[in-house]
């Protein structure tokens, strides 16, 4: 009786196991045919579009590799979002204007010799230029063909021997002094070079290129201790200077953006002249000048 009791017992747990194990595994069946129907529906609907939603538990699927197609849309979209927000404003015409103030400091390079032996530079001052400057782009945002029309005062100072107009030579006589006041209308023919991307609201630029400088008029300063001046009168010279120069010009600065069309301009520039402006043979004159520009575009 035992044994039979006992047999009867593994029987029973035996049948109750099995109908346990027989439901769950019923459960997933059902649950995983479920899911496979929903995603043979859904791909029918959306077509290779669609992604399956997978849980935790599972690994998600590898991603479909992008074409080169898809890769030209990305890179487009990125060019297109970074032209829309650049960082500084692209301009917003191909030809620009500018007026322009620029204080300067003539410096003059003197070299004698003959009846002008002992002739030297004298010193420096301020003097201003002002005119309007043209910028044309002529590629991109970056480059430009700088142009205009400055009007621009040079100063050229002498530092002349004692003896110089006396009938006779005297070694101890006192170094007299002569000042010119050169009117010109200046031609800028340039190139700028623009760097963008620097900083948030500027850009800063160098410039480069050559002046051609035409004489309007020279006047003699403080004609009655002019020495030079009163020697040219005597001997009836008018003219001490020649009608033109050109001059090498280099310089930098920067740009800095009050709106979408108008920006204030500060740079520093050297303009290096390159002819002798003196008209005397045996006297002979280069301007230097150090200009800080100021200027506004629009």
């Amino acid at each position: 009786m035992e044994k039979v009791a006992v047999l009867t017992l593994i029987l029973t747990l035996t049948a109750a196991v099995g109908e346990s194990w027989g439901q769950q595994w019923q459960a997933s069946t059902d649950e995983f045919a479920t899911a496979r129907v929903t995603e043979r529906r859904f791909r029918k609907i959306l077509g290779d579009d669609y992604k399956v939603t997978v849980t935790d538990e599972k690994p998600l699927r590898k991603r479909k590799k992008k074409t080169s197609t898809d890769r030209a849309i990305d890179r487009a979209y990125q060019q297109s979002r970074d032209e829309a927000y650049p960082d500084y404003e692209r301009p917003s015409h191909l030809i620009e204007m500018s007026v322009r103030f620029a204080p300067h400091a003539t410096i003059n390079r003197v070299e004698s010799s003959g009846n002008y032996l002992g002739f030297m530079q004298n010193g420096t001052a301020l003097r201003p230029s002002v005119g309007v400057s043209l910028d044309y782009f002529f590629f991109k945002d970056r480059y430009a063909f700088s142009s205009g029309l400055w009007y621009t005062i040079k100063r050229v100072g002498y530092r002349i021997p004692g003896s110089y107009g006396e009938t006779r030579w005297n070694p101890g006589a006192p170094a007299k002094y002569a000042v010119y006041n050169l009117q010109y209308v200046q031609i800028p023919m340039t190139v700028k070079l623009f760097a963008n991307n620097l900083l948030p609201s500027s850009r800063l630029y160098i410039q480069t290129g050559g002046l051609l400088d035409v004489k309007l008029a020279e006047k003699a300063l403080d004609p009655t201790r002019n020495v030079y001046h009163q020697v040219a009168q005597k001997e009836g010279t008018r003219r001490q200077f020649g009608f033109a120069d050109v001059a090498w010009v280099l310089g930098g600065g920067l740009q800095y953006r009050l709106s979408q069309t108008n920006a204030i301009n500060i740079s520093l520039s050297y303009q290096r002249g390159l002819l002798d402006v003196a008209r005397p043979r045996d006297l002979h004159v280069r301007n230097r000048v150090v200009a800080l520009e100021l200027g506004l575009k629009f």
